[in-house]
């Protein structure tokens, strides 16, 4: 399987001009295509990750741009349909079935995308990439490799809003590390609640998550 990794930036897109906008981070992934009437519709799934003003300005302001028709909303992940004019080409891999996504796509604050994408045709995948060349791109690499992981959307076990914010406060903060950087009462302090609470957020997230883990690298 020939695999690429790359980064990206285009001013067209509606999540990753938003996400240097509003200081927010996005993993995502497009769900399907097609063309109707001289217009194409894109579907998408995103999960938003920044403080909780940022991310609803961000939401606000995407329900804003025409190009998005339907949008729905549950906790931080958004399910949207983008619709453009046909002869509008975007930087995708939804014109090509060829070529598909590996893992979501990551937007960080400054706006660009990381791309994983992998085909068995390494001259189709070098077509694709030549073709993104008017674009902001950085090519992180191509190889030929044996896949050992791949992104599948139902894998994660639902997780309610406080636990998802406890669970990310805690890997970003470095409560995971070795040393540990930072300990439950001040992540407590950082997430304005008490030690109890933030306590009973992380475990059950930590709780819903392991298994799920644990059944992946089960021989």
């Amino acid at each position: 399987m020939w695999v690429a990794k790359l980064r990206i930036k285009h001013d067209d897109c509606v999540v990753s001009t938003r996400c240097k906008r509003f200081n927010v981070t996005s993993a995502g992934i497009p769900l399907s295509s097609y063309t109707d009437k001289g217009y194409q519709y894109f579907s998408h799934f995103e999960t938003l990750s920044g403080k909780e003003e940022d991310l609803k300005r961000f939401v606000e302001d995407l329900k804003k741009d025409k190009r998005v028709i339907d949008l729905e909303m549950s906790g931080n992940s958004l399910f949207f349909l983008v619709k453009i004019p046909k002869e509008k080409k975007i930087p995708s891999t939804h014109y090509d079935p060829k070529i598909f996504w590996i893992k979501p796509v990551f937007v960080d604050t400054e706006g660009y995308e990381w791309w994983e994408i992998g085909t068995w045709d390494r001259t189709l995948l070098n077509k694709f990439i030549n073709a993104l060349g008017n674009y902001d791109l950085r090519i992180l690499k191509i190889k030929n490799e044996m896949l050992n992981e791949i992104y599948f959307p139902q894998v994660m076990p639902f997780l309610t809003k406080n636990q998802k914010k406890a669970l990310e406060l805690a890997y970003q903060s470095g409560y995971y590390d070795f040393p540990r950087n930072i300990e439950l009462r001040d992540l407590a302090k950082k997430a304005g609640i008490s030690l109890s609470t933030f306590r009973e957020h992380l475990r059950k997230a930590e709780k819903r998550i392991i298994p799920n883990l644990m059944r992946t690298v089960k021989d």
